[in-house]
């Protein structure tokens, strides 16, 4: 029993090395090359990339450190990149080589750079910083700064800015045409009709770094400065959260999918349920429908007394309706108990024939 006990632990044991050993690959392996250079060259570079500090530090704070020039601290690092990019044939930079880029193949080669980095080390600062040094030190992956249509991103080095500019253009014009958020399989049927054929998944990996085109948080894509992709204020994220959910809430639901949905003031910690309400029963966009029920008034949904909304009901058919009739046509603009109706009926209406009611002359 003790012998499959230690099996067991020393099994245990062994995953946990290797998966932690993964988690630190880069910066492990960076020890690798960095260890056969003089100690201050060592020291500088972890100190430029951020590696044990909680951000890069600039040339000029490492320079008063060790009392250099911000130009000596520039070829110190420079000459220690050097030596790493000169080890390419080197089996263990081929292999961190073969993690970037295949990391960028499966984004169909361009990627935030901040995915790029959580992606590959999630695990903190210095594996992050051992990341960005190969990064520097490979030819295969291009950094390309932020522009007005795209973000910071890395790009494979064959990678066509051209070409993902034109797919993302031809994109935002299909979204433009429709005048709505679209689900992606709706945007992507769209555009292979009108343009040459684009993989699905390469549309959306090229449409995730646009700063024009986005995915909001229910999956669907629009314009970057559309209220349905980018809801601002309460009314505009409770607007969002009632069209995508397609029946009427509380607002208190609507308050705890604002938050669960992530679309609340980050400064906030949760959305208040009577703000909500507060905000609502302004906006001629949403109708109360019950007891603290809003819908939205494009579904067709009125505002008013249940008296005020029979009287337009039975006014719009010009002729008697029965009590089931009555109760139909309410219950689709209206979240209202049968009783309630027929009491208005009884009290308010006339009553024709046997169950029959018309406005009162």
């Amino acid at each position: 029993m003790a012998s499959k006990k230690n099996s067991a632990t020393q099994a245990a044991q062994t995953e946990a090395e290797t998966a932690s050993g993964e988690a630190f690959f880069f910066s492990a392996a960076l020890e690798e090359f960095l260890g056969r250079l003089p100690g201050r060259s060592r020291d500088i570079v972890a100190a430029r990339f951020g590696m044990e500090e909680a951000h890069p530090k600039t040339l000029e704070e490492i320079g008063q450190t060790y009392r250099i020039t911000r130009e000596r601290v520039r070829q110190i690092v420079g000459s220690s990149l050097g030596f790493i990019a000169g080890e390419r044939e080197h089996p263990l930079l081929r292999t961190v080589a073969a993690r970037i880029q295949s990391t960028l193949e499966a984004k169909n080669g361009i990627m935030k750079i901040e995915e790029l980095l959580y992606t590959l080390a999630p695990a903190g600062k210095k594996e992050r910083g051992a990341l960005l040094v190969f990064i520097e030190c490979l030819s295969i992956v291009t950094d390309e700064k932020a522009t007005k249509e795209h973000h910071k991103v890395y790009r494979l080095k064959d990678f066509s800015l051209a070409e993902w500019k034109k797919v993302k253009d031809a994109a935002k014009a299909v979204l433009e045409e429709a005048n709505q958020a679209l689900e992606g399989e709706d945007l992507h049927t769209r555009f292979a009709k009108k343009h040459s054929a684009v993989d699905m998944q390469a549309l959306f990996d090229f449409l995730a770094v646009a700063k024009d085109v986005h995915q909001n948080v229910f999956g669907k894509w629009g314009l970057a400065g559309w209220s349905d992709i980018k809801p601002r204020g309460t009314r505009e994220k409770a607007h969002l959260v009632l069209k995508t959910m397609s029946k009427p809430l509380h607002f208190r639901e609507i308050a705890a999918l604002i938050d669960s949905y992530g679309l609340k003031n980050s400064k906030k910690r949760q959305s208040h349920p009577q703000t909500v309400h507060n905000e609502l029963i302004k906006d001629t966009r949403f109708v109360l429908v019950g007891r603290g029920i809003y819908a939205l008034s494009e579904w067709g949904y009125k505002k008013g007394t249940v008296k005020e909304v029979l009287e337009d009901i039975l006014r719009t058919a010009g002729k008697p309706l029965s009590r089931e009739e009555v109760l139909a046509e309410i219950l689709k603009v209206r979240q209202v108990k049968k009783s309630t109706v027929i009491i208005n009926l009884n009290t308010f209406f006339s009553r024709t024939g046997k169950n029959a009611y018309t406005v009162k002359k």
